[in-house]
């Protein structure tokens, strides 16, 4: 009897240990070291038309990624140098959205110690929201430190109340 109760406990603390590791890996438990990030650029109209998010750790995709999101400007700007070897460049693209205001940014970036968790925000525009007749791909791209593990985004969305 008391074998299965020493075996019962080691299940279960061994399951909760594991339940911890998991969701601390994922970002969940709100804890690890905020990253700080500067936003490269943001806004509403990029030629990369899909929904995409990237880290990107090299200038080979770096130009890659850039010249499809500059390929609707005349003239297309070149893309900021980066020194991929102490950087990382987050890339989020919401897509193709049917008018203004819709928005995305990356909010947060977490060191979890596991891995980085990059907290996203979808924003879209409430019922009574006053909006321009204009397709939209908005888009945020940023970098951070040098970033050599796992990257989990979460995304979370919102709609905006206007009354």
């Amino acid at each position: 009897m008391r074998r299965t109760y020493a075996l019962l406990i080691a299940v279960v603390l061994s399951t909760a240990a594991t339940t911890v590791l998991v969701l601390h890996a994922l970002g969940i438990t709100n804890t690890g070291v905020r990253l700080e990030f500067q936003t490269i650029s943001k806004g509403a109209w990029s030629g990369h038309t899909s929904h995409a998010y990237y880290v990107i750790q090299d200038m080979e995709d770096w130009w890659r990624i850039w010249r499809q999101h500059q390929q609707i400007f005349v003239p297309p700007r070149p893309p900021p140098e980066i020194d991929f070897s102490t950087a990382t460049v987050i890339a989020v693209f919401m897509g193709q959205c049917p008018t203004t205001g819709y928005s995305i940014e990356v909010e947060e970036i977490i060191d979890t110690g596991l891995t980085v968790v990059v907290k996203v925000e979808k924003v879209y525009p409430g019922k009574n929201c006053v909006v321009g007749e204009a397709l939209t791909y908005p888009y945020h791209i940023v970098k951070t430190s040098k970033i050599n593990k796992q990257v989990i985004f979460q995304t979370f969305e919102r709609t905006v109340n206007c009354s």
